[in-house]
Formats: C-alpha cells, structure tokens, sequence
C-alpha cells in the first residue's frame, strides 16, 4: 500500500527541486493522518532531503544528524539495545538524542514544535488548549522517544529522572496517551496517588480507543483503593470491563475482598455515576474527541480524501460509540478500499 502511494506521488514531481518541494511538503499534509502516516512522511523527508542545495543539506544534518545517522535512525539503534538487554547503551543513545531535540526542535521555541502523529491527534490539541502562538511538526517524533527514554529510566530504578522525560514527551505530544499512561505508572511506583488521579483525569479528555479509557478506569480503581475507598474502586473497576474485558480485573477485586472481608457486590449505574462524579471526573469518552474524529472524517468522505483516512477516523467514533449509523459509512468505506484493491489487482495483471 505504501509502495503504491509513494510511486503515484512520484508521478507528479517536476525536476525543478523548489517546487518539487513543496509539493512533496504538500503531500506530506494530505497523507499525514493515513494509517501508514509514519512511514509515508518518512519516505517523503527523504525525498526532500535529496533535492535541497548542498549547504541547506549541511545545515540540515547539523540538526537532524548524530554522527551519520539519522535522528530516528539513531532511535532504531535504542530500540536495537533494548532488544539486546543493553539499556545503559539505550539511554546514552537517548541523551544524545536530546541534545538535538533541545537545541533544534524544543516545543516551546517560536514556533511552538509539536510531534502529533495524525491529524486528529493535532485537532484535539488545538481543542483542548486553544494556542495562540504558531507551531509547527517535528520531523521526528520526540514524543515518542523521550517516552521510551522515561521508561527505560524507571527500569532502571530512577523513577523521579523519568518524569522529567516523560513530562518532555508530553509537551511534544499534548494529546498522545502513552507518556501519561506511563507517567501514572511512575506515580504508583512512587506513592503519589493525588498526581495518579490528576494525571489520569487529563488523559481521559484525550482517549481515543476503547482501550485507553478502560486503563484510565483501572487507574481509577487503584487510586481509589490506595486512599481506601473500596466502594468507589469497585464501581471504577466494573466500569472498566465495559470497555475492556481485562482478566486483571477479577483479580483486583479480590484484593479488595480480601482487605475489606466483605463479598464484591457489582454496583448499580448510579454507584458508578456516583463514583465518578466524586472525584470530578466524567464518565464515558470525551464527546469533543468524538464530536472531532466524526467531523474530520465527515469531512474526508464529502473531499474524496483516500477512504483509508476517512476509516481511521470513523472507526475512532465506532469504537467510541458503537454508533450504528457510523457503522454504515465504514461499511460504505471498506467497500471503497476493496473496489480500489480489485481494481488495482486488474491493472496489476494487465
């Protein structure tokens, strides 16, 4: 699929490498929330690297070079260490990344640098904080490396030096879970319950996956049993299986059986509302996250945007919501993607 996109891109390049540019800039932005984003806009950066003039070449690998790997070349050899049980080599290989990410790319230089992974990511930001200043993409995503370098700190037993990382990670990624799962991690493992509950409060406002907002509601659960509240960890818990079926479930509830001495009765749906609403924080998802994936990919279908992107939003609301009515333009969807497959199939054999 990827292969297929980057030649038909190909075909409209011009030779003349300043429009050649902006064209691939431009391509870059209609392909940046496709399921294969990452990979597409990586192809695309090399690209334009190859057409820019030699001193803009230098300038560039002053930046987004350490030695002579790429940035995220340098990320694959982390990656490569950690599968070798080398984790002191993977967090020297992190460092290193971080010089370059806060001399070149900090997020709260003018522009603003942001790593958001898709559209819909960069959407919920500007929902949620409303900038002011500009900002502009990453070329890496140091949202994602600066959350691998806090986890490998905590696997090192240092804790408090993974917040810093992980709270890096967070500024480059406003709306990407993953570091705040991680730090709500780092506030069990060092007993800070009241930071665990804000924490997973704010990751709640940027769930997009059934997935997430059960973990958030096990997070839930176990603050609540760590200041004692047995009732409301038990509504949290429940709550949590409606979105997924997690077997570690059943086993902290008999904890809590255990602790208490008492038999685990299943709430009713106003112990749960109750539960939540104690503790300030909503029940079900977001309904701007929902209200923002529906809208983008609404507007995906009516653009004729490729049906892979209006997909990936759509099945964003389903998931959510279990929506009939989305249902059926995924449905409409998949029928899009095959025709275009059979039809690619026909032209492949002729």
């Amino acid at each position: 699929m990827v292969k297929d996109i980057i030649e038909e891109i190909k075909k409209g390049l011009t030779g003349d490498p300043e429009k050649d540019i902006r064209y691939l800039q431009e391509q870059g932005m209609k392909y940046r929330s496709a399921p294969e984003a990452s990979e597409i806009l990586k192809i695309l950066s090399d690209m334009s690297f190859d057409l820019l003039p030699e001193d803009k070449k230098k300038q560039l690998k002053t930046m987004m070079f350490i030695g002579n790997k790429r940035l995220d070349q340098v990320y694959n050899d982390v990656n490569t260490c950690v599968k070798n049980k080398d984790i002191d080599g993977a967090i020297s290989l992190l460092a290193e990344i971080e010089k370059r990410a806060d001399q070149y790319f900090a997020p709260d230089s003018t522009p603003n640098n942001f790593s958001f992974r898709n559209r819909l990511e960069e959407y919920i930001y500007a929902n949620l904080y409303k900038p002011e200043n500009k900002y502009i993409r990453t070329p890496f995503d140091f949202c994602q490396y600066f959350s691998a370098y806090g986890y490998l700190l905590v696997e090192k037993g240092k804790p408090q030096e993974a917040v810093e990382k992980l709270e890096k990670a967070i500024a480059y990624n406003p709306a990407n879970v993953e570091p705040r799962f991680e730090l709500a991690e780092v506030y069990k493992l060092t007993k800070q319950p009241e930071k665990l509950l804000e924490c997973t409060r704010e990751t709640l406002k940027i769930s997009t996956t059934p997935v997430h907002i059960a973990r958030c509601y096990t997070n839930l659960g176990y603050y609540a049993i760590e200041i004692k509240d047995y009732d409301s960890a038990v509504a949290f818990y429940y709550e949590s299986v409606v979105y997924q079926n997690n077997p570690a479930v059943s086993g902290e509830l008999q904890h809590i059986r255990a602790v208490t001495g008492k038999d685990i009765t299943p709430p009713t749906k106003e112990d749960i509302l109750a539960a939540f609403e104690k503790y300030g924080v909503k029940n079900g998802p977001d309904q701007d996250v929902v209200n923002i994936a529906y809208s983008l990919g609404s507007y995906c279908i009516e653009h004729d945007a490729p049906p892979q992107e209006s997909m990936f939003y759509m099945q964003v609301v389903y998931g959510l919501t279990r929506d009939e009515k989305v249902k059926e333009k995924i449905d409409m969807l998949n029928a899009q993607i095959a025709a275009k497959n059979l039809a690619q199939e026909s032209k492949n054999k002729s």
